[in-house]
């Protein structure tokens, strides 16, 4: 297998049966259907970089976060470049709350890949978590301003603008967070939680 580009294996992924199966069923939640369709290729295939970022994701997805990382840094040891498994492990990096090595990875990935929102949101969270709170409002001003209708967004945004005292900021982003979604519960539970606004009666209906 090339050793420096992930495309080969990720073009014969898309030739592969059974990796294609365990591909919708993981897109599906079909853990158990997934699992040993991946655990089969890789006894055959134990360099499949596609398999192996697969197999992590799975992984991950049942918290066996360690796994999930081990896997994934095999995937980039056989192939540096693989940019996918990169920022799977920055996700995975994160939720370890290991936020420094989630930065460098999230930093590598944007180099390479450029503008991608979701990494971005990532990146602008992890900032928050080592006090890069400058760096991470300018972050989400940007996504924001670009994605004005992501109601997720503009909640962590208000996060943000809450945790530097800017109390003001803050209320408007998740007031704007429920004017997308009115939805979104965690909003009225983080209004409620600065112990300063007053809940109008479409509040409370909503």
């Amino acid at each position: 297998m090339n050793q420096t580009s992930a495309r080969p294996a990720i073009e014969a992924a898309l030739r592969n049966p059974n990796l294609m199966a365990a591909a919708v069923a993981l897109s599906e939640n079909r853990l158990e259907d997934a699992e040993p369709l991946l655990r089969g290729h890789l006894r055959d295939a134990p360099t499949d970089v596609a398999a192996i970022r697969m197999m992590a994701e799975l992984a991950a997805r049942v918290g066996r976060l360690k796994d999930s990382e081990a896997l994934l840094r095999r995937a980039l040891e056989l192939t540096p470049d693989f940019g996918a498994a990169r920022a799977n492990l920055a996700t995975v990096l994160y939720k370890q709350n290991r936020f420094p090595e989630a930065l460098e990875n999230l930093n590598a990935v944007l180099a390479e890949g450029g503008d991608n929102p979701v990494q971005q949101n990532l990146k602008a969270a992890a900032l928050g978590r080592i006090g890069g709170y400058e760096e991470a409002i300018a972050l989400y001003q940007e996504l924001t301003t670009r994605f004005p209708d992501h109601a997720k967004l503009w909640m962590s945004y208000g996060h943000m603008l809450k945790t530097v005292g800017n109390q003001n900021d803050s209320v408007a982003a998740y007031r704007r967070a429920l004017a997308v979604e009115p939805t979104l519960g965690e909003v009225y539970w983080s209004l409620a939680n600065l112990k300063t606004v007053s809940f109008s009666d479409d509040d409370v209906a909503a």
